[in-house]
């Protein structure tokens, strides 16, 4: 698999999320529930580290059909010349519905912060998650601003937590 692609959810990988129809197993489920269309797969694997073999564990979701690959495809280098693959790369797209522009502002600002808390604490998140998917309305999700860069300042740099903060202050901006 290469560094720079970007495993995304398919429509069979939120139903799973939602469902629980295929019956995966925690690693599984852990790693699935963080990918989110938008970092690269060497993130994915530096923050299941722990875990072991991320690899197999992404194998296993993309032979499911629960995820899929995108992102461009990497240049080989040789004797520090670049070189392009021999053979094209085999990487969809993202479906169309996984577009964050596609989403109404409400759950875009939803998604944006329950993803990246997600990304970031694993598990540990999961109490947060659960206050962020009762958060109907602009106002809600702004109170839960400052709980949102207290559990990020857990596991980022201050400029790291400002910046996805920011995000998030101008994605409820938007409601």
């Amino acid at each position: 698999m290469l560094v720079d692609t970007i495993p995304a959810k398919t429509a069979a990988g939120r139903l799973e999320i939602e469902k629980r129809t295929q019956r995966i197993g925690p690693r599984q489920r852990m790693v699935l529930i963080s990918i989110n269309g938008e970092r690269k797969l060497s993130e994915v694997r530096r923050q299941f580290e722990t875990l072991g073999d991320v690899d197999s564990v992404i194998g296993e979701l993309a032979e499911a059909g629960l995820i899929e690959m995108s992102g461009p495809p990497q240049l080989a280098t040789h004797n520090g010349a670049a070189v392009e693959p021999a053979a094209p790369v085999a990487a969809k797209a993202p479906a169309p519905e996984q577009s964050h522009e596609r989403l109404e502002p409400l759950p875009l600002a939803r998604k944006y912060m329950n993803d990246t808390v997600v990304a970031n604490l694993g598990l540990r998140a999961f109490l947060f998650t659960l206050k962020i998917e009762k958060c109907y309305s602009a106002r809600e999700l702004y109170l839960l601003l400052p709980e949102f860069r207290r559990q990020l300042r857990k596991v980022m740099q201050n400029e790291e937590v400002v910046a996805c903060h920011e995000r998030a202050e101008a994605l409820i901006a938007r409601i």
